[in-house]
């Protein structure tokens, strides 16, 4: 699988290039605590250690998440990155702990010099590795943003352990100790919530964003009549959708699944992480959710050419209220399709109902993304009945049927 199509192939280079990396401070660390006599420094050598350990079970994790579906597991494996996020949350937890311990038993140092300078490049190594986990391309993991939270960790609990030193080499103590609880506590509030999300994924807990983003898309999608039961679930950095779709109640077969093909194509083009859609197509109502417009003559009736009608009469059907208003098309001689098209768009227009529609107005409507549909009724009550049973169909040529 090439790295284009594996969304982990980054994420597990990086992963282990950060293991080596890890090791290589702990070898340095240990070292130097056991040279100099600096418990503090050997404590934090054992940190390093940990997160080699932590790193090398996401990197497994990952490699695991990243197998294909197959016949056992066919949704994939992917919820095992969101298993080693939690464990890493864990360990992420526990080291802030680790933290405070480190400050409550620091030694005095009789030369502070060279652990500072290991100490140091401690900082500098971990913030490299948090801005290198932050700069993975592709789409974004969160064993990814647990491995990042922990080098700053790993900044912060340097910092402490330098402070360590320095505040036992001056007999001020109580320096280390204030600043590893504010430091453990900050930590312990990422980890929670690290936690937390790698939980609410495992049980399958909706995301309510993601949902508003599915129907937003999809109600933009023509000849969608309304979308509901829409539910989603997270595996990994990937989603899992189910939904109901209303088609117009006269769609055939066909049609309904070329609808729901559709529909599927501009979700997965608008949400990239959407890994699969199950879609339920079922015959949907136009009535009490749509704002539709019927070029009207002069007697009230349904007019026969929609460009010559005088008024236009906008019924909404989700408040009942009915207003009269000029035709745009008719107060000028060029452009009318579009100048009408647009007027109808402002007013908030989803759908016209015409006996008779020219090529230009036809277009400037459609482009409006405003649906055409026909009615051989002049009777405009009549119209209006047939479009809320969902009787009219889409004029998709000019003039009439």
């Amino acid at each position: 699988m090439q790295d284009s199509e594996n969304p982990f192939a980054a994420a597990t280079k990086r992963t282990l290039a950060t293991a080596g990396i890890f090791f290589a401070m702990a070898i340095a660390k240990l070292g130097s605590g056991w040279f100099f006599g600096s418990l503090i420094i050997e404590a934090d050598g054992l940190h390093s250690l940990i997160d080699v350990a932590m790193v090398i079970m996401i990197f497994l994790g990952l490699k695991v998440a990243s197998r294909p579906p197959s016949e056992r597991f066919q949704f994939g494996l992917y919820k095992a990155e969101n298993l080693v996020s939690f464990g890493a949350a864990i360990a992420v937890g526990a080291a802030a702990l680790e933290i405070l311990f480190d400050a409550l038993h620091v030694v005095r140092v009789p030369e502070p010099a060279v652990p500072i300078l290991v100490e140091a490049g401690s900082v500098a190594g971990s913030y490299w590795v948090m801005l290198y986990l932050g700069r993975t391309p592709g789409m974004k993991l969160e064993s990814l943003k647990a491995q990042g939270i922990h080098a700053y960790e790993d900044v912060l609990s340097s910092l402490v352990v330098i402070v360590g030193i320095l505040g036992e080499w001056l007999y001020i103590p109580v320096i280390a100790i204030a600043a590893a609880f504010f430091i453990a506590g900050y930590i312990l509030v990422q980890a929670s919530s690290l936690a937390y999300k790698s939980v609410m994924v495992l049980l399958d807990v909706s995301d309510e964003r993601v949902v508003a983003d599915v129907k937003q898309v999809v109600t933009g999608v023509k000849d969608v009549l309304g979308v509901h039961d829409v539910k989603v679930r997270q595996a990994g950095p990937f989603y899992f959708l189910e939904m109901h779709l209303e088609a117009p109640p006269t769609f055939s077969v066909q049609e309904a699944d070329r609808l729901a093909d559709e529909v599927e194509k501009k979700i997965k083009q608008a949400l990239p992480t959407v890994a699969s859609a199950s879609i339920h197509v079922e015959p949907g109502s136009f009535s009490g959710k749509w704002v539709i417009a019927l070029f009207e003559a002069a007697d009230g009736s349904l007019r026969g050419h929609a460009a010559t009608a005088p008024y236009v009469k906008i019924v909404d059907e989700r408040t009942g209220e009915r207003i009269k208003v000029p035709n745009p098309a008719a107060e000028t001689t060029k452009r009318r399709g579009l100048e009408a098209a647009k007027r109808l768009k402002q007013l908030g227009v989803e759908a016209v109902i015409v006996r008779e529609i020219g090529e230009g107005m036809l277009s400037a409507l459609k482009g409006e993304g405003i649906m055409v549909l026909y009615s051989p009724a002049s009777s405009e009550e009549e119209a209006i009945d047939a479009f809320r049973k969902g009787e009219l169909r889409p004029l998709e040529t000019a003039g009439s049927n």
